[in-house]
């Protein structure tokens, strides 16, 4: 009789006592789009991935024909689920996340200011504000007319205003992401903000051409 052992997963890892008070949490998160690193809350998802990376990578890939992938170095590594990788998975639409186009563009132009423009210690929401609207002008009438087109009550909206509740919810959304670290007027790019980087080089270094296109 053939032997189809080796076809087996090892699931031994869901059976320790971190994998039931963490595991499901964790799992929700990733299914979600979340990155995870050595930060904050997350540090106990961190070691949990750290120490089960191999077995979680099966689990995910097999059930689900996603992989778990890791990226960075020593204390800028992060964890996260790779929708991009495969056409197939088989993880519902509802529960698979998609960032919008216009997260992506704006995230693009964040990532300009902070990593090409040498803005690296830029913390305060209110200067990255000001930096859009004031010091990246010309990306204005392009950025405008992407949000009004994205969303209808924008049309009635004051311009500046407008771009300043864009960053707002861009900011937020990145927070659930797990890309930065965002409180009131404080926020704070994590490792796995350079996952921008990775999948958006092209579009970061042709915003402005990209914007145009919605003039």
């Amino acid at each position: 009789m053939e032997n189809n052992n080796k076809d087996k997963m090892n699931l031994d890892f869901l059976a320790e006592d971190d994998s039931e008070r963490l595991f499901g949490d964790l799992d929700y998160l990733l299914k979600d789009g979340a990155h995870i690193q050595n930060y904050g809350e997350n540090s106990f998802f961190y070691d949990y991935l750290a120490q089960n990376y191999n077995e979680l990578n099966t689990y995910y890939l097999r059930l689900f024909g996603v992989p778990l992938r890791k990226k960075g170095e020593g204390g800028h590594q992060f964890y996260y689920l790779d929708y991009h990788s495969r056409e197939e998975n088989h993880i519902p639409e509802n529960r698979r996340y998609t960032i919008k186009n216009e997260y992506i563009i704006m995230g693009a132009i964040i990532y300009k200011i902070i990593f090409f423009d040498g803005y690296i210690e830029l913390n305060s929401v209110e200067k990255l504000k000001k930096a859009i609207t004031l010091d990246y002008e010309e990306y204005e009438e392009g950025l405008l007319k992407l949000i009004v087109k994205s969303d209808e009550a924008g049309k009635l909206a004051d311009d500046d205003k407008l771009i300043d509740k864009m960053v707002g919810r861009t900011l937020l959304e990145f927070k659930k992401l797990g890309w930065i670290d965002y409180k009131g007027d404080y926020f704070e790019t994590l490792p796995s903000f350079h996952r921008l980087l990775y999948i958006y080089e092209d579009v970061i270094k042709n915003i402005k051409n990209i914007l145009s296109k919605y003039q």
